[in-house]
């Protein structure tokens, strides 16, 4: 265990300390990437998943990403540590960037291959699983070491540890020992994809705290899922009549507003098993398809949290917009004739201060308590059908009365008794018609002439008192010159 190098699957993935390719380009978007930046992008599992992707592209002349210096189609790599880095497809000296030893992977391979060819502990998990295999019926065609060659003519042949038939499905069981180049990995699951057959990777033991470069290659490449043969499995196999195997997988779980990992061990049942030929995927849980689904609840939760938060805080806006509202109405409407001035003033100056942090109160440094105190009569009137601090007798007389002395405010007060459904009050006590006459009269000018345009803060603050009242509806279908609201 000395000197492994574990990494979280969900922890980012890190380049190496000095990458010798700083930047590369994507053929794509013809845009530079840079390197370290590229790399913090993705997840452990994903750079590794990216690091299968992009050799699998060089290999098949289909390359995505080149050197930025000197053109060369580059993949990702990964050092002992587990850190990224992208290496050149090759190299004939022309680029600063030196991503390769003299020696070669076929050259490392041969040399592993000569100190560990067919060790004892290669034989027993071989015979343990045709063991297994052995004990459940339905496997037929059961061999060791028996040479695929390809059916398609094309080059290349395979030589898998134990191959089997499982009806019309082959099988191709390799034992995996020690660690393998990314090529081996890939090339063979090309191969038998292409046989149309599955192949299902075997080793003699697993912890996920304590994984090679190779088991993370197989691991992430099959949904998270990596299976193990030993005496145990293959006891229980002969118990059952039926293949058993041990399953190590990541299950996702919530926690808090993220998703974590469990690693789960289990023996399973080959009727558990989903095989995907095309993916070349052999999987007893489907993680992918878990975690997504835990996403979305983890996105569903937010986004009712978030409504519920904003639902919370537009209530207590509208609560405290009602407060005020109540405070400014009862401070104009309980004026007392024998209130001292001074205090009142002061007492009006604080209730304004607090209006223009809702966006409503009256500007300038001395605001007219006079044109607050109007406002909250205007709209006391038009809600209640009477004049409210209006020594008038009726809503018509503030009608004649906002013609000649408050123009400005004729508009809102037409609006207001539209939305409250009082115009028809003063539509009965117009009986000289006078007030329809003003109105006939005065229509054309409602929108162009000056006087009748309210100062933008008296409007704001009215349309506060009024709830809205006091603004030409959205849904209002009225002519567009405002002359019937007013009417």
């Amino acid at each position: 265990m000395v000197g492994n190098t574990t990494i979280d699957p969900r922890a980012w993935a890190e380049a190496v300390s000095k990458p010798e390719i700083d930047e590369v380009l994507s053929l794509k978007s013809g845009f530079g990437l840079d390197v370290r930046r590229l790399i913090r992008a993705f997840r452990y599992e994903r750079a590794i998943l990216l690091r299968q992707k992009l050799k699998s592209l060089v290999k098949t002349g289909d390359a995505r990403l080149v050197c930025a210096t000197c053109g060369v189609p580059v993949y990702l790599a990964c050092s002992t540590s587990k850190r990224f880095f992208f290496r050149h497809r090759h190299e004939d000296g022309s680029c600063p960037a030196v991503t390769r030893t003299g020696i070669t992977e076929a050259d490392i391979r041969a040399m592993k291959y000569r100190g560990t060819q067919e060790s004892e502990a290669h034989k027993r998990i071989k015979e343990l699983v045709l063991r297994s295999l052995s004990a459940d019926p339905r496997f037929t065609e059961l061999l060791s070491e028996k040479t695929w060659r390809s059916s398609e003519g094309l080059p290349g042949l395979r030589r898998p540890d134990v191959s089997a038939r499982l009806e019309n499905l082959r099988l191709a069981f390799e034992v995996q020992l020690s660690t393998t180049f990314l090529d081996v990995v890939l090339s063979r699951r090309e191969f038998y994809r292409s046989e149309r057959a599955a192949l299902v990777w075997v080793l003699p033991n697993f912890h996920p705290n304590y994984r090679r470069m190779t088991d993370d290659d197989i691991l992430f490449g099959n949904n998270s899922n990596i299976f193990v043969v030993d005496e145990s499995t293959a006891a229980a196999s002969e118990a059952a009549g039926a293949f058993m195997i041990k399953c190590w997988h990541r299950k996702p779980v919530i926690d808090g507003d993220q998703i974590v990992d469990e690693w789960v061990e289990r023996l399973v049942c080959w009727d558990e098993v989903e095989v995907d030929v095309d993916l070349q995927t052999v999987q007893a849980f489907d993680y992918s398809s878990e975690a997504a689904k835990l996403l979305e609840q983890i996105k569903s939760a937010k986004l009712a949290r978030v409504a519920a938060q904003k639902e919370a805080a537009e209530r207590a806006k509208i609560a405290l917009e009602n407060e005020l509202r109540e405070l400014v109405f009862a401070f104009v409407l309980n004026d007392e004739d024998d209130d001292e001035y001074l205090g009142r003033h002061k007492r009006w100056l604080a209730i304004n201060d607090r209006l223009l942090t809702h966006g409503c109160g009256l500007e300038g440094k001395y605001p007219d308590l006079m044109k607050a105190t109007r406002l909250v009569h205007l709209v006391a009137s038009a809600k209640s059908g009477k004049p409210v601090g209006f020594k008038y007798k009726n809503l018509v007389e503030i009608g004649h009365h906002l013609f000649h002395q408050h123009s400005d405010l004729l508009l809102a007060y037409g609006f207001m008794l539209r939305a409250y459904g009082t115009k028809s009050i003063l539509d009965r006590e117009d009986r000289t018609g006078r007030w329809a006459a003003k109105v006939r009269e005065e229509r054309s000018n409602f929108l162009s002439d000056a006087k009748y345009k309210m100062a933008e803060d008296e409007e704001r603050l009215l349309a506060f008192l009024s709830q809205g009242a006091s603004r030409k509806s959205a849904n209002d279908n009225r002519d567009q010159d405002g002359d019937r609201a007013a009417a």
